[in-house]
């Protein structure tokens, strides 16, 4: 069993017994909160689960952060996408260890952490970001939640529909403004086969994505939304939470596939689509 105490220089999610969080990093002097202060040097060399004492007598829980914890907690200058979004971009866009993934527009670097972690050391994520600030934001939480530059990441700023990549793509993610711009420049790159993602919050944007699609040869192109909402349960009740986070953007799936010109792409059905009667 791996050692699960904590060493100087881990990040730590410090919890309260309401629940309320704080990331910090063990070993790094004293931390203070309305609930008073406690030494951080006093995190080393103690066990995820343990708790220490503030100064005011309040327990703080340690565990070490989930993905989702340090999404929340990133410095952003957009909007993330939700935790709720990253995971049907992994699953729906079936990203598997050893994939090769070419994301265009990488905000804050949420989902970028969840592909580095999908594709594994075997595989490769190559980020363009038209913005070097937010490059550079995201590189920062990027090396800061691997402890340093991930091998298995490629950065560069640019264009997507003009700058030059030198990949072979299995999947390509687009989180950019104007998606049905990149749909051409992108499909050079994606073998035939393989799968584009796009997130759109408007669905204008979703509409002429499609038009593209269906024009660069893709097939099976599916979009659908997610909306997540939390229950409140205790001893006495069981209800919904009075606030969700329901829609947050829209997802488009589709399929490269190798077609003739004047050729209709075939029609997959959705497999979790009702049956027509």
């Amino acid at each position: 069993m791996a050692d699960s105490r904590f060493a100087a220089g881990e990040m730590v999610l410090l919890t309260s017994q309401k629940g309320k969080t704080w990331l910090v990093r063990a070993g790094e002097g004293s931390f203070s909160s309305h609930l008073g202060n406690v030494d951080l040097n006093d995190v080393v060399g103690r066990e995820e689960g343990e708790c220490l004492e503030t100064t005011q007598g309040a327990k703080v829980f340690l565990f070490r952060p989930s993905l989702t914890d340090y999404i929340f907690k990133l410095k952003r200058k957009t909007q993330i996408i939700y935790p709720k979004d990253i995971g049907a971009f992994l699953v729906y866009g079936d990203i598997r260890p050893g994939d090769v993934v070419l994301e265009s527009g990488i905000g804050s670097g949420a989902l970028t952490l969840a592909l580095l972690r999908a594709v594994g050391p075997e595989g490769k994520v190559v980020s363009v970001e038209k913005r070097p600030e937010f490059a550079q934001l995201a590189r920062r939480h990027i090396e800061r939640f691997f402890g340093g530059p991930p091998l298995n990441h490629e950065l560069v700023v640019g264009d997507i529909e003009s700058v030059p990549v030198r990949c072979t793509a299995d999947r390509v993610v687009l989180d950019v403004p104007e998606p049905w711009h990149a749909v051409g420049p992108v499909s050079e790159h994606l073998r035939t086969g393989g799968l584009l993602l796009s997130w759109s919050p408007n669905v204008g944007q979703v509409q002429l994505v499609y038009k593209e699609l269906k024009a660069h040869g893709y097939a099976n192109v599916t979009t659908f939304e997610l909306l997540k909402r939390n229950w409140k349960i205790d001893e006495r009740r069981a209800r919904p939470e009075d606030r969700m986070v329901a829609h947050t953007g829209f997802i488009t799936v589709a399929k490269k596939i190798v077609r003739t010109s004047g050729e209709a792409p075939p029609t997959i059905r959705d497999p979790e689509a009702p049956v027509p009667k």
